[in-house]
């Protein structure tokens, strides 16, 4: 067999510019191009040659650790961009923080079902053909051995008497050439954007930032350098953050002690496909018969998982306005802990930190959840957190108690999320490998709604003879389109959608029936009336509000607390535009 020709590693640099930086990115640099006029080919093109710089940049960068280093850091910025690829090209996904802590989260049950036969066929194609190709090859001497001394000089440039600051000096005339590209390409792009946008009388975005979420490898490179550094923040105590309940009074409305609280934590659910909310399928035909039931169209903080759990458990402000939701106040359940509640949560998913930060007698992640049902035929799904529900009222039946179910809800693959008697609307989409219409997608979605339809009744039940409150509000929206289901976009590009979900709020017979509680579910139903659109930093503030707490020195603040009787809260929308306009 003929053998690969020596390269030089200047040589072998450009060959994988030009492959991540235009092959890999070439569907996106049409799209962009094709999305609009001149400026779109213009900024495409401009971006094309800014990305070849700034790889060639990045790839001469590794050989500096020598050849070994520089062949295996070369590896993985091909496997991972190869990877990303897949998923800007055939799903129009934006590679944003949220995409990276989803992907590197340990719950490998919800990654697996984003990977199929197709992506792993084009992955073998893209990345790892390339990665043995590289491995293959042989290259001549690294800048690191030509760093460590003249003697490595060529001889030829040696004869002419090049000192060794002339020889590197020359040598660096393509890093050089690549920087001034990369600088100049960006800042033309970005002026003649802002001269469009003035010319048009809009605001746009950070075009940096845009650019650098729209092509690979900078999306993917810049949301892991965002997730290695808030792995650093986390390593802080909760002891760190500030505690609101050291810092406020907190004053219950009398006895608690028979209290049930429990929160249902959603997952992808959107109010605007639910029957409730006047969704042309009736796909919340449960939830429609319950008449202690007040339903609102809300808006979530974020469009990833993790990143919502920071925001919306917290007071308003309670996280930095950062793309990875730096923490920095306790969130509301720990809160409830310190006011005397006992607290269980329970998982169908596997975010252990944000469990851990709940400060709960004890939680469950879903690993633990299913052995305890692994040789019983019943399907592991949202309704084994039913049984945990009511395991956990009778080992604390003597109340002020509060339950956390983190469900799966109507995260994709949507097929596996219901059993088939819930399969209403089809044709569906049944695997990860089908190419699915937006139709297929759509009804599979809306069968997941019936779904969290019959597992909420079912809680409800569970409740009914108590003294209980139920709070459900999903974590984030889903975009759903032609072979297309996703999330994660960065909240500043994200479209409506991915910020739409439901919030309800249940309340049992006895529940209302105390004189305290008739005047919160009042107020909390005038906002019903009235169109009221409720956002995730709201949650803390009503969820201690329509316990029936209050707080004298401002721990609860009465224009988010949906069960108060503030005037100013009651208004369509009454949040800062920074809420309002998502």
């Amino acid at each position: 067999m003929k053998s690969l020709p020596c390269l030089s590693q200047r040589q072998m640099s450009l060959a994988l510019s030009l492959y991540i930086g235009l092959a890999l990115n070439s569907a996106n640099l049409m799209r962009n191009a094709m999305a609009g006029g001149g400026l779109e080919i213009t900024s495409a093109l401009l971006s094309a040659i800014a990305l070849v710089g700034f790889c060639y940049l990045l790839i001469s960068a590794f050989s500096l650790f020598g050849q070994t280093l520089y062949k295996t850091l070369a590896s993985f910025t091909l496997l991972v961009s190869a990877a990303a690829s897949y998923y800007m090209i055939f799903f129009n996904v934006v590679i944003g923080y949220g995409v990276i802590v989803s992907t590197l989260t340990l719950d490998t049950d919800l990654n697996g079902e984003a990977l199929g036969h197709e992506f792993f066929l084009w992955w073998t194609l893209t990345g790892i053909v390339p990665v043995v190709l590289l491995w293959c090859t042989p290259l001549s001497s690294s800048i690191y051995q030509r760093m460590r001394g003249i003697k490595h000089m060529p001889p030829e440039y040696a004869s002419l008497g090049y000192s060794s600051l002339k020889y590197y000096a020359r040598r660096s005339i393509p890093i050089l050439c690549c920087l001034l590209a990369v600088n100049l390409c960006i800042k033309t792009i970005v002026h003649l954007t802002e001269n469009q946008a003035r010319k048009n009388n809009q605001y746009t975005a950070s075009i940096g930032g845009v650019i650098a979420h729209s092509y690979l490898p900078t999306n993917w490179i810049a949301s892991l350098a965002i997730y290695v550094h808030q792995l650093g923040k986390e390593d802080k105590s909760n002891k760190q953050l500030f505690d609101p309940s050291k810092h406020f009074t907190y004053q219950p409305p009398g006895t608690l002690d028979d209290l049930f609280v429990v929160f249902v934590i959603g997952e992808t659910t959107r109010w605007d496909h639910m029957g409730l909310f006047g969704y042309e399928r009736n796909t919340t035909p449960l939830l429609s018969q319950e008449p202690n039931l007040i339903a609102l169209r809300g808006t979530s903080c974020d469009t990833a998982t993790k990143l919502s759990l920071r925001c919306m458990f917290v007071r308003e402000n309670g996280t930095a306005d950062d793309d990875q939701r730096t923490l920095k106040e306790r969130n509301v359940f720990a809160v409830m802990r310190k006011l005397g509640f006992t607290s269980e949560l329970f998982g169908m998913q596997s975010e252990a930190w944000f469990y851990s930060s709940l400060d709960a007698n004890s939680y469950e992640i879903r690993e633990i959840i299913a052995s305890q049902y692994a040789h019983s035929k019943r399907p592991i799904d949202d309704m084994l957190l039913v049984d945990q529900l009511e395991k956990s009222i009778h080992k604390y039946k003597q109340g002020k108690h509060l339950v956390v179910l983190h469900t799966k809800g109507s995260h994709h693959l949507y097929s596996q999320r219901y059993t088939r008697e819930f399969a209403r609307f089809t044709p569906e989409c049944m695997d990860i490998d089908d190419t699915c219409s937006r139709e297929q997608l759509v009804n599979s979605f809306d069968n997941t709604v019936l779904y969290v339809d019959h597992m909420l009744k079912t809680v409800f039940d569970k409740l009914r003879d108590k003294n209980a409150l139920v709070f459900y509000v999903p974590d984030h929206g889903e975009s759903i389109g032609e072979n297309s289901h996703f999330h994660a976009t960065p909240k500043e590009l994200a479209p409506p959608e991915q910020f739409r979900v439901p919030f309800l709020v249940w309340t049992s017979d006895k529940f209302i029936a105390q004189p305290q509680n008739q005047q919160l579910i009042a107020n909390l139903k005038k906002r019903e009336d009235n169109n009221f659109l409720p956002h995730h930093e709201q949650i803390f503030d009503s969820l201690l509000g329509c316990i029936g707490y209050s707080s004298p020195d401002g721990g609860i603040k009465a224009q988010n607390n949906w069960c108060s009787d503030n005037p100013t809260s009651m208004a369509f929308d009454n949040h800062p535009a920074s809420l309002s306009q998502r």
